[in-house]
């Protein structure tokens, strides 16, 4: 796995949307038993257990079961369970468990009971994480992934686009200090693709970057080389420098807030939102309803995930820390905000197997445009190539 990987347009709301926004999105349900299984530390489990105080206020012939299991025995747990009729009716879960467990019929598409007022106040980016062969497979209930920091003591405001990203950099260039330092590995450059309105994949996993589009993303990247910023991949150059105080802006991990803002001041960090042409990966933590769910359990159990995307739960699960997977709510933190924010013009993070086809094709083309001068068209096609057969691997073809 590629370096910093953890173990998976500014919103702008109007009035009468951002106080909708901020009421629950449920009925009162009248009965019924919502049976949790998660694998949350000790703090988030303090505001799980609040937002489940919440929710009974509102419902109070509700009742909860909620089981701790370790993450590495999680998924396993689950699987053996619902596979025989058991388990929750409710998984806490990672983003890439979701595709297999709904492919084993273990999980419920939920897209039939999720309205589309309801869906429109979830983040696009974190929603296409649940999305899979045309079925809504459950619901991002946290964000994290790629944003852009900026050094606000270097870079005084945010760049409108590529062009003026590069422009205030290189003004910002002076003596051992860079206006910006470029991460271009795959994990980290390649939603930018989709910001230039290109796609590294089908829905079904089939490449889709050997394009006239491919090749726009890939000179994006030349024009910011061309300037004089350094390019890393897949190292901690950028990181280091930025803690030292001597660049303007990174290409970044959400987990790396804290110790970021520790390295410089939390009043000098900004979390930018992406300028045109440039994007990052938004990954989430799911919420699940299981296939085995039925009655008044299921009424309940669905209710209660409606209620875990609304604002006000949203709230106060931002008080553990989860970055909101839904749009337009005020948390106390800052930059938890200011990553919201940012990442609402994110890009879905590919969650399919076909996922593992990519890394090493698509990455070796960007090093050999950045490293070696290749011309994109050739890279991009000779990575089109070994994509497309790791995939007929992948898929025992």
């Amino acid at each position: 796995m590629y370096k910093r990987i953890m173990p998976v347009l500014v919103v702008i709301m109007i009035a009468a949307f951002a106080l909708s926004a901020c009421q629950p999105t449920t009925e009162k349900v009248t009965g019924g038993t919502v049976t949790i299984w998660q694998a949350w530390k000790e703090a988030e489990i303090a505001s799980l257990n609040e937002v489940i105080a919440a929710f009974q206020a509102a419902n109070p012939n509700v009742t909860f079961d909620v089981l701790y299991v370790p993450h590495d025995d999680l998924r396993g747990k689950f699987e053996t369970a619902a596979a025989t009729g058991g388990g929750p009716s409710v998984l806490i879960g990672s983003a890439d468990w979701g595709p297999a467990l709904f492919d084993a019929e273990l999980l419920a598409d939920v897209s039939g009971m999720a309205s589309a007022d309801f869906l429109a106040t979830i983040n696009p980016a974190a929603l296409g994480a649940t999305q899979y062969k045309g079925a809504l497979i459950g619901l991002p209930q946290t964000i994290k992934g790629v944003v852009l920091f900026r050094n606000k003591s270097i870079i005084a405001v945010p760049a409108t686009d590529v062009d003026d990203f590069i422009a205030k950099a290189t003004a910002a260039t002076s003596g051992d200090v860079m206006g910006a330092d470029f991460e271009y590995g795959l994990f980290f450059a390649a939603a930018s693709l989709h910001a230039v309105g290109g796609a590294l994949m089908t829905a079904e996993g089939d490449p889709a970057f050997n394009d006239a589009k491919g090749v726009e993303w890939m000179e994006n990247l030349k024009k910011i080389q061309a300037a004089g910023i350094p390019m890393e991949n897949n190292n901690d150059n950028d990181v280091n420098s930025f803690k030292a105080g001597k660049v303007g802006w990174i290409i970044d991990g959400t987990w790396n807030i804290t110790a970021l803002a520790e390295a410089i001041g939390a009043d000098n960090l900004a979390i930018d939102p992406w300028p045109a042409g440039l994007s990052g990966y938004a990954q989430t933590e799911n919420i699940y309803l299981s296939a085995n769910t039925t009655g008044d359990d299921l009424t309940a159990s669905w209710a209660f995930l409606e209620y875990f995307l609304s604002a006000e739960a949203q709230s106060i699960l931002a008080g553990a820390g989860h970055i909101p997977a839904t749009l337009g709510v005020e948390v106390s933190d800052p930059l938890l905000q200011q990553a919201s924010a940012g990442m609402a013009t994110g890009t879905a993070f590919p969650v399919i197997p076909e996922m593992g086809a990519y890394w090493d094709p698509v990455n070796n083309a960007l090093l050999s445009v950045i490293n070696e001068g290749t011309d994109p068209a050739v890279a991009l096609q000779a990575a089109y190539d070994a994509v497309a057969a790791k995939i007929v691997e992948i898929r025992g073809q």
